[in-house]
């Protein structure tokens, strides 16, 4: 597979190292402080394929990088961050988790009153919204059996207004949060796809370095995925045309785990036994700062792929309802997330 992707690969791998090279010219040239790597390779990306016509085979490397490179770099950074910090972390933000997808999914119920013909690709953009972006459209489209144009527009819509959470939230959480568990929480759950709650964390740490925010924004948004776990079942059973219940249930449940989630954790638990062990072995302590810059390095890659599959002209030819139910939803997202994040004294240092 990857032999056939390679040529993609190469050329995601060039626009990142492309980024690297033009970063401090073009800091120089705009007299700008900083210009975060990260954000830089987003344009890029961006730039090039939405510039030029490419071949299939990048695309498919694009692709690749996109969705198995994020992934190993996501499980990887979970060597960073141990049980202790997971299970706090879990408990201060699963409270803000479900009361957004309450308050999101009361939105839809108001929509669909208010838009009934556009029923169908409002719940998409309710779930895509609320609890995994593009992960959990399709996921829960096959058993909603949604249109292709509905599904099709949703991610699109998702990745639109996701895409400008990327550009816009890493300085509003610097703006309105004082701390850590803030801010990171702000970005896992305000932000609709991994991808794109990565790549604002990763945004947000090349502006203000803080490793902190990038692990809490990563748990985050990983125990946000698990509510797919919930989801699928509830949408099997109040679904009238699904056929098979029981067996659908278990198959959609397993199937909808994600193996890089999986991953995560096992690293998370490997990390905190070894700390046991080697917490102060000079060994261990430099193997982790090498295994930072791979990830650094794979973050880079993945996040120019992400830029390089936002497609402007197929996003900006939605029809004007399905953008602003989608700019409700995620506005709806961001209220929700800020007020409880207030409301639980979250941003109290």
């Amino acid at each position: 597979m990857l032999n056939k992707n390679l040529i993609g690969v190469f050329f995601i791998t060039f626009i990142y190292l492309l980024a690297i090279f033009l970063k401090q010219p073009l800091e120089y040239v705009f007299n700008l402080q900083l210009l975060p790597l990260s954000l830089l390779s987003l344009i890029l990306g961006i730039f090039f394929f939405n510039i030029f016509s490419l071949s299939s085979n990048i695309v498919e490397g694009r692709e690749f990088i996109k969705k198995n490179i994020l992934q190993l770099a996501i499980v990887l950074l979970g060597i960073k961050i141990s049980l202790t910090q997971l299970w706090r972390v879990s408990i201060e933000s699963i409270f803000v988790i479900i009361m957004t997808i309450l308050l999101i999914f009361m939105t839809y119920i108001l929509i669909k009153k208010i838009w009934p013909t556009q029923k169908g690709l409002s719940k998409l953009l309710a779930i895509g919204t609320s609890i995994c972006g593009v992960t959990a459209i399709l996921a829960s489209s096959s058993i909603l059996k949604s249109k292709d144009q509905d599904v099709a527009v949703a991610v699109l819509v998702v990745v639109l207004w996701g895409s400008i959470a990327v550009f816009t939230y890493p300085f509003f959480v610097e703006l309105f949060f004082l701390t850590d568990i803030a801010k990171g929480i702000f970005l896992g759950v305000g932000i609709h796809d991994i991808s794109q709650v990565l790549a604002a964390a990763m945004v947000h740490n090349d502006l203000y370095p803080n490793q902190k925010t990038l692990e809490i924004a990563t748990i985050t948004k990983i125990i946000r995925n698990l509510f797919l776990l919930a989801l699928i079942p509830i949408l099997i059973i109040f679904n009238k045309s699904s056929k098979n219940i029981s067996q659908s249930v278990f198959v959609k449940i397993f199937n909808s785990i994600p193996l890089f989630v999986i991953g995560f954790i096992l690293f998370v638990t490997f990390r905190s036994i070894m700390d046991l062990y080697f917490f102060d072995n000079e060994q261990w302590m430099q193997f982790l700062v090498m295994l930072e810059e791979i990830i650094s390095i794979l973050f880079g890659l993945a996040l120019t792929a992400l830029g390089a599959s936002i497609d402007l002209r197929k996003i900006f030819n939605q029809g004007y309802a399905a953008l602003l139910i989608g700019m409700t939803f995620s506005f709806v997202s961001l209220l929700s997330v800020t007020f409880f994040i207030f409301i639980l004294g979250l941003n109290v240092l």
